[in-house]
């Protein structure tokens, strides 16, 4: 009697945990649905083009589709805004504009409804680089000139507190010259057609938003501390004598909404270093100009906390 008490037992047992362990790893397959990654800027331009790029390594790696959802507006705060607000089960990502958000807490005048430091930090895969241009035809072969015109210079601007209205009023600071803005520009690219018009005078942009415009346009100097592989020719802000200037970037970093579960956010972390540091994804953002890398957590959040202090001296 006693064996079969023994024996009932242990198929109790085995039942149990059978029924119970099952369950769990079904819950704890992730991902087991489609990824989505949301920028916040249109299609077509250098960032969406960065994005795409990584999505469609992603998946072949994580094992399911990563659509891309592009929601401009605002300067890129829409999509950080929407993205912040998704719901935190590791099924939405994306990229978060820092830049702009910092401009907002630290510079501009109105407030975002978010607090940026509350997005779930997973990986830095490119830090944008930007020149300033101006027609080629121009009179304007230095940022110096800029000044010496005796008059505002008119720079082309998705946004007030974008990388390309912030860019040109720090080095406007700097310099000593007088900036004037048409906003609304559709992204950088459409702003650098309207300098290779001679609609304005000048904008900013990264390679990949003016390699299809050098024929009409001049760079006329790189704000970076070290030259552009793809346009040595072009001075850097350190070498105009405005080192200050050099941290002037924008971190491209993925993250996902407040909340999400860090085991969730490790599985695509493992996966995105795996993109970032592949040899084959390396060669191809920069040859295509971008600026790849794959810092974590620890110190993204530093480089954003540098990037914030730049902006509050601007002040």
């Amino acid at each position: 009697m006693k064996k079969l008490t023994l024996y009932v037992s242990a198929v109790l047992l085995i039942t149990t945990f059978c029924f119970v362990s099952g369950p769990r790893e079904a819950v704890a397959a992730f991902p087991d649905k489609p990824i989505s990654f949301i920028v916040p800027f249109g299609a077509g331009g250098g960032t969406d083009g960065m994005v795409r790029a990584i999505a469609a390594r992603l998946e072949k790696i994580i094992g399911v589709p990563v659509p891309v959802k592009n929601e401009r507006g605002s300067g890129g705060r829409k999509g950080s805004i929407k993205l912040y607000k998704s719901k935190p089960d590791g099924y939405t990502i994306g990229l978060a504009h820092f830049a702009t958000l910092i401009y907002d807490e630290t510079l501009g005048k109105k407030k975002n409804p978010i607090d940026y430091r509350k997005f779930a930090a997973i990986l830095k895969v490119d830090q944008a680089l930007f020149f300033i241009n101006v027609n080629k035809k121009s009179p304007f072969k230095s940022i110096e000139d800029f000044e010496k015109a005796g008059r505002p210079i008119k720079f082309g601007a998705t946004g007030v507190g974008s990388p390309s209205y912030l860019f040109p009023k720090a080095t406007q600071n700097a310099v000593g010259f007088q900036a004037s803005f048409v906003t609304g520009q559709k992204n950088l690219v459409a702003a650098s057609l309207a300098v290779a018009r001679g609609d304005i005078d000048a904008s900013v942009g990264t390679y990949t938003h003016i390699r299809g415009l050098l024929e009409d346009l001049r760079p006329i100097v790189y704000i970076s501390e070290k030259r552009s592989h793809k346009l040595p020719d072009v001075p850097t802000i350190k070498e105009a004598g405005y080192p200050e200037l050099a941290a002037l970037a924008v971190p491209w970093i993925i993250v996902a909404p407040p909340g999400t579960p860090e085991d969730r956010l490790g599985v695509i972390r493992s996966a995105l270093k795996k993109v970032a540091e592949s040899k084959e994804f390396i060669d191809w953002a920069t040859d295509a100009g971008y600026t790849p890398g794959s810092d974590g957590p620890d110190e993204i959040w530093k480089s954003l906390d540098e990037l914030k202090t730049l902006y509050e001296g601007l002040k």
